[in-house]
């Protein structure tokens, strides 16, 4: 709420000059209280001061897989989780508040000079949302038309999984190195790529070529810096865990993160500089908070002038003025967005 009140909204989500939030997901799973953030959001969004979209972390709990032990939602199950200490959730508020809210949530918004979606705009997948009744009624049918083509390719996984011995535990096991495994890259791409939704909210992967450990697993499949290509009207986005600053580091830290090159924090993506990730890593801070090995390979560097606590930093893009403003001493930074008409 700090954020808020620096950028002039009441405990409501009332601004002065009448201004709107608007949350690009990833509400939960990386922080000390996600239930709080679900209230206080709901609660900005029920007030009519506040819009959100979905993120792919909202996408999971409402697919509501306690089978699939994905880092950071053991809050969601009721189950505590080491190095994810957040509140646990109350199943009947869970039934009662969250999980409809969490069903309402948009899978994008646009208008003619301006596009928020949570991870990528491709044109193909987001004309799939637009035609949906919900995020999750479209990510049923995605679901339901790549099945086959999914069932006859891990049926040939599965005989080549036995013969390398490997297992879910040990693709989890960040001490146990996992090479490259060809044909779990091309079934983690077709399982990505052929779901609209997926490619909305976590964005386009293909095969990395070698095998590398992010987010609790070793993946096979690696991030596409799809702005590269895109020739659209301005688009703000989520999810990528930008670094604050882009001074080089080790290629073994950068590894999934390196979807941002040397851009600048500022500076909008791609050739054309129409599409602006404001996802500063805060969910860093539960490491930070913590300690211990996840810690010591942050994605930020702090610079020391700033004085600020932690790396991550939560931020928010003021448009039109396309400022960028930071929850912690960090000073504004201006967005040279540039738009089809410049």
């Amino acid at each position: 709420m700090s954020l808020l009140k620096k950028l002039g909204y009441d405990h409501d989500g009332r601004h002065a000059q009448q201004r709107k939030l608007v949350f690009v997901g990833d509400l939960i799973d990386r922080g000390p209280d996600s239930p709080g953030v679900l209230r206080a959001v709901k609660r900005l969004v029920d007030s009519g001061n506040a819009q959100c979209i979905t993120g792919n972390h909202e996408l999971n709990a409402v697919r509501d897989q306690a089978d699939q032990n994905r880092s950071g939602e053991g809050w969601w199950y009721g189950r505590e989780e080491a190095g994810y200490n957040s509140v646990v959730v109350d199943a009947d508020e869970k039934a009662r508040t969250f999980l409809p809210f969490l069903r309402s949530l948009p899978g994008a918004f646009e208008r003619e000079d301006l596009r928020i979606i949570h991870a990528c705009w491709h044109e193909p997948s987001v004309e799939k949302l637009r035609g949906a009744s919900s995020v999750i009624d479209a990510f049923d049918e995605e679901e339901q038309a790549l099945r086959p083509r999914l069932k006859t390719m891990g049926e040939s996984l599965r005989t080549l999984w036995r013969e390398r011995g490997l297992t879910s535990a040990i693709l989890k096991n960040p001490a146990q190195k996992v090479d490259f495994f060809p044909e779990l890259a091309a079934f983690d791409e077709a399982n990505q790529m052929g779901n609209a939704v997926k490619v909305a909210t976590s964005g386009m992967e293909r095969a990395a070529g070698e095998s590398f450990f992010a987010s609790g697993k070793w993946r096979m499949v690696r991030r596409v810096p799809w702005w590269g290509e895109y020739d659209g009207p301005p688009v703000v986005i989520g999810h990528y865990w930008r670094r604050y600053f882009a001074d080089p580091l080790p290629l073994a830290e950068l590894r999934e993160s390196d979807v941002f090159g040397s851009t600048p924090p500022e500076q909008p993506l791609g050739p054309k500089r129409r599409v602006m990730c404001i996802d500063y890593s805060v969910g860093l801070r539960f490491a930070e908070r913590g300690g211990g090995a996840y810690s010591k390979n942050l994605m930020n560097r702090p610079d020391p002038r700033h004085g600020v606590e932690f790396n991550g930093c939560l931020a928010a893009l003021r448009i039109p003025e396309w400022k960028l403003v930071f929850d912690d001493q960090r000073k504004p930074l201006r967005v040279e967005m540039q738009t089809p008409a410049t």
